[in-house]
């Protein structure tokens, strides 16, 4: 994820450093037969973070868990410019509800079935829970399954939306054998925005914003980031899912299509 940078969020401190993320290459595993795990959970943002199943921590010693003392909010239906994102569903296009706004995105998505189609944006807003400083070391990948796309159909969100707003961000490419979170620039009406950089500093008068843009053309894929931190209790790890579940983003190449047409209240291709 990228610290965002003039979406209206809190904007993140300068950069301490410089810093890189990896993850492990993934195993393949059979393709489900259900939308388990699918990209829209109902109350998934906004979701707070240490929560029960959402985030884990990994102690920096054995038989030593230091206080994570970090909070973070995640949201992972954020759409390109508020309004352009697409979804799979297995459901006929008579059988899929209108497109809702960006807001009502997660209970839509999990009322179809619905899984993020070719790319999934993802911001966490991280704010420090104690008096001291926290430092935001490194980002890495986890791509926990890869699996065969589903033969479904995508819905789009929107006919055609922009903005001149292009956030910095952290970009993963799902299909690379050990994804990396690699740090891209934004642009704002013209003026360039830096890409986010580790490590990064965080209190609880400092907020932090991280985005991270994931995309496929060749997987249905589960996976998550670990963000490592070092604070005054120690260090850990802090996972970032989808309330305790893997995130997911599947490839759409070559699927049906369809947007909504108002004038005739229904999916169209």
């Amino acid at each position: 994820m990228g610290a965002s940078a003039g979406t209206g969020a809190p904007v993140s401190p300068g950069p301490l450093g410089s810093g890189s993320a990896s993850a492990p290459a993934a195993t393949d595993v059979p393709e489900p037969t259900s939308p388990a795990g699918s990209a829209g959970s109902a109350g998934e943002t906004g979701a707070t973070a240490p929560a029960p199943g959402g985030t884990s921590v990994s102690p920096s010693a054995p038989g030593r868990a230091p206080v994570v003392p970090l909070k973070a909010a995640v949201r992972s239906h954020v759409w390109t410019a508020g309004c352009d994102h697409a979804y799979l569903s297995g459901r006929a296009p008579g059988s899929v509800s209108p497109p809702p706004v960006e807001a009502d995105a997660p209970a839509w998505a999990s009322a179809q079935g619905a899984v993020h189609a070719g790319s999934q944006i993802v911001e966490v807003t991280l704010h420090g829970t104690g008096e001291g400083a926290v430092v935001l070391e490194d980002l890495e990948v986890r791509v926990a399954a890869r699996r065969k796309p589903p033969a479904w159909n995508v819905y789009q969100m929107s006919q055609g939306c922009g903005g001149g707003l292009t956030p910095a961000a952290f970009a993963v490419n799902l299909d690379a054998p050990r994804p990396l979170a690699r740090p891209v620039a934004g642009n704002d009406g013209g003026d360039p925005l830096p890409a986010p950089a580790f490590p990064l500093r965080v209190s609880a008068s400092e907020p932090v914003v991280l985005r991270v843009e994931a995309a496929t053309t060749g997987c249905d894929c589960d996976w998550s980031l670990d963000l490592r931190w070092t604070g005054p209790s120690g260090s850990g790890t802090l996972r970032i899912d989808d309330g305790g579940r893997p995130l997911r983003t599947s490839a759409a190449t070559g699927r049906p299509v369809y947007g909504y047409a108002l004038e005739q209240g229904r999916w169209a291709r």
